[in-house]
This record gives C-alpha cells, sequence and structure tokens, in this order.
C-alpha cells in the first residue's frame, strides 16, 4: 500500500517544538508493506541533517515544503489582522498547483493528513480515501480551559482562548463529511466533542503509542527511602494542583512521617520555589532542571506524581512513566486516554489532598504498590502499542 503523508510537522522520536511524536511512532509501528511518502511544512523546523536522519529511521521518503512568504509575514507582523480571521492562520496553508498535481500523478492508495489545521489541504486531494490526524480537539481545549478559573487569572492566556475557541470551532464545521474521509483523535472525549459540533462525521479514538522505553528495563523495587518525581515544565497546566499538593506536603500534619520516608525530585524548570518550601519543610528534595536524555533519568524513580490540571489528548511523559515501570498518582486530566484503572494499575486522584493519604498507604505496604506499577506497565505496552495502533489507522484507509 502506498500512502502520501502531508504534515505540519516533521517527525521526531520526541515532541520538538510541536507534536510531532505521534507520527513518528505511528510510522515506525507500521506494516513494511506501507509505503510512505511524506510532504512536510517542517514547521517544528527541524534541520536538514535531523530530516535525513529520521527518513533513513523511518524508511521513508520525505519532502521539505517551502512555507508561504504570507504565512510567515502573518504570524511574525499582523497579530492583530489575525484576531480577525474566521478560522486560525494555519488553515490557509495549501499545496500549490504543482505540489498537488505532483500528489495526484503519484496515485496513492491513500493519504494520510497530520494536523488539525490542514483540513484545507485534505479538500484538495478529496478524491482520494483519507485518515486526518488531528490529534486533539483544539476547539475542546479551549472550552475547558474557558471554563477553569484559574486560567482567567492569566488574561493574556484566557483572551487568547477566548478569540481562538470561535476560531478553531469554525474551523471544525467546516470539516469534510464525505464518506471517504475518517478522522484519527488520541483522546475519546475529543472524539464526542468533535461528533456533538458535526453529527456524521468518521471520528476514531486510537490509543496513543508515544512514549519510550529503557534498555534494559527498570526492575520495580520501591528503594528504602521512595524515590517521588514530579516530571514537566512549572506552567499553567500544572500550577493549580502543583501549587495545593506542595501546600499539603509542607503542613505539619505531614511532614514528621513521610520525610522519613520520601526523597522528592523535580525534572523541569520553573520549581524552584518548590523546592524550597519542601526543603524548609524537612525534606529531601533534588531539582533537575534538564536531563539530558529523559528517559533514563525517570527510571531513576519509584512513583512519579503528575498534577496536571487542564489539556486534552494523552500526556506523553505519563506514558513514558508508566510504561518503565514506575508508579503514577495522577489526577483525572494526567490519566485520560491512558489503558490503566485506579487501584489496579495507577492511582488517580479526585482532591489533591488524597495523595497524601496514599503516599502514606504505599511506604506501609510497598509490595501492593509495585504490582500496581508492574499491571500498568503490562497495559500500556498491550494497549499503546505502536504497531497496533499503526495496523488500526491505516486499516481506515482501507475501509
Amino acid at each position: 500500500m502506498k500512502i502520501i503523508m502531508i504534515s505540519v510537522m516533521t517527525p521526531a522520536s520526541e515532541n520538538i517544538r510541536g507534536t510531532s511524536a505521534l507520527p513518528y511512532h505511528i510510522l515506525a509501528g507500521r506494516d513494511e508493506e506501507v509505503e510512505i511518502e511524506l510532504y512536510s511544512f517542517n514547521l517544528n523546523n527541524l534541520p536538514d541533517a535531523k530530516v535525513s536522519s529520521v527518513a533513513q529511521e523511518l524508511d521513508i521518503k520525505i519532502h521539505i515544503l517551502p512555507v508561504p512568504l504570507w504565512y510567515t509575514f502573518l504570524l511574525k507582523f499582523f497579530l492583530f489582522f489575525r484576531i480577525f480571521l474566521k478560522v486560525p492562520v494555519g488553515n490557509h496553508l495549501r499545496l500549490n498547483a504543482d505540489q498537488k498535481d505532483t500528489i495526484i500523478r503519484k496515485n496513492p492508495d491513500g493519504i494520510w493528513i497530520y494536523g488539525e489545521e490542514l483540513s484545507s489541504v485534505s479538500r484538495q486531494l478529496d478524491v482520494f480515501k483519507r485518515v486526518h490526524t488531528l490529534p486533539d480537539c483544539e476547539s475542546l481545549y479551549y472550552y475547558r480551559m474557558l471554563g477553569k478559573r484559574f486560567a482567567m487569572q492569566d488574561r493574556k492566556r484566557y483572551w487568547r482562548s477566548a478569540f481562538m475557541y470561535p476560531k478553531f470551532l469554525n474551523m471544525e464545521r467546516r470539516f469534510d463529511t464525505s464518506s471517504n474521509i475518517h478522522y484519527h483523535l488520541v483522546g475519546e472525549a475529543d472524539v464526542r466533542f468533535l461528533k456533538e459540533i458535526i453529527p456524521g462525521i468518521q471520528a476514531h479514538f486510537l490509543r496513543h503509542p508515544h512514549y519510550q522505553l529503557a534498555d534494559p528495563p527498570k526492575d520495580i523495587a520501591f528503594s528504602p527511602k521512595i524515590k517521588l518525581l514530579i516530571a514537566g515544565q512549572y506552567n499553567l497546566y500544572m500550577q493549580q494542583d502543583a501549587d495545593e499538593l506542595i501546600n499539603c506536603l509542607c503542613s505539619s500534619r505531614c511532614t514528621e512521617d513521610l520525610k522519613e520516608h520520601y526523597v522528592i525530585t523535580f525534572l523541569g524548570k520553573g520549581w524552584d520555589t518548590h523546592v524550597r518550601h519542601l526543603e524548609e519543610a524537612g525534606y529531601e528534595v533534588h531539582h533537575i532542571r534538564f536531563a539530558p536524555n529523559y528517559i533514563e533519568e525517570i527510571i531513576k524513580h519509584d512513583i512519579q506524581i503528575t498534577p496536571i490540571s487542564i489539556g486534552t489528548g494523552t500526556k506523553g511523559k505519563v506514558l513514558d512513566a508508566i510504561a518503565n515501570g514506575l508508579l503514577v498518582i495522577g489526577s483525572w486530566y494526567a490519566l485520560e486516554n491512558i489503558a490503566v484503572e485506579h487501584g489496579v494499575s495507577c492511582l488517580q486522584y479526585r482532591t489533591v489532598d488524597e495523595v497524601i493519604s496514599m503516599l502514606r498507604k504505599i511506604y506501609l505496604c510497598p509490595s501492593h504498590y509495585e504490582e500496581i506499577a508492574q499491571s500498568g506497565r503490562k497495559s500500556v505496552l498491550r494497549f499503546h502499542d505502536g504497531e497496533l495502533t499503526a495496523q488500526q489507522m491505516f486499516s481506515l484507509l482501507q475501509a
């Protein structure tokens, strides 16, 4: 089967300046009979050497499409003008006549579009069977953001959400709903929201295969002093729950027993204040602002706490942790769309103060929670397998 792929991003094994990892892991998991030729706008600006390396790793042909001058100009200098556009600026990207004719002459068995804003490109090739990977429903993201009181504290982000929500909604309402196009998302709620916007659309939720494994695998056995990890940059997505969590850990009722059993590490930027507060409360705390090898760093720990307060789709850092044998304690947003179950293969909190009681139970019976971590690893390796996801996605082009 010969597939032409058209993407906003050039794939990479990890997200580089955008969501570039999902297509990489699907391409890596595809059947050897699926031949891929990729046309990329390369909006994540991968250098030529990296593009060549990716093409060799994935055994695909990659053509870099020039980004139109008007697009670059609008992004850099005409923010005020973009406010009045009815759809996101990226939705105006199209293939020129030569590019379109070249693809049509190749007569592929199907077209794979990556990036929600390329729906106009998809319509240019509507004579072919198509799969359009979004991968998230962007209007759902802004809808959720506008419903959070803490998001309104950042006026710039709030007004951005208020302006972008109707733009993505307008764009999605114009999606092609022909019988020869399927839409692929990595969130169940994203699919439901999209179907509410556009009844009759063929939208599908497929598990996200974006994770990397340590070699050799981590041995799941908690250290005598259990190693807690909080990974990711301190930003709006983690701010509310993270602040509450640190306040709970620093309260007098928690400090005396937990500080004897846990050492806490922050991996990412912006955690300096939290580190200081925990040290003053008596905890052993470490702060790693950047790890050259992310996977090799996280497997040094036993538990990852993921206090995510907002978002859509699937969280790659959560998949990385579970797949590598860490016990994950997370919010609903953190564990959304991942094939795990509270108390069986992960621990999910409803309110942040529940984390404290979970930590107490863990150090009293570590072997039970080592089994939960093992169950989580098995579940992710089974249901988020790259070959399985690739098979499911490319089968849509044969439906």
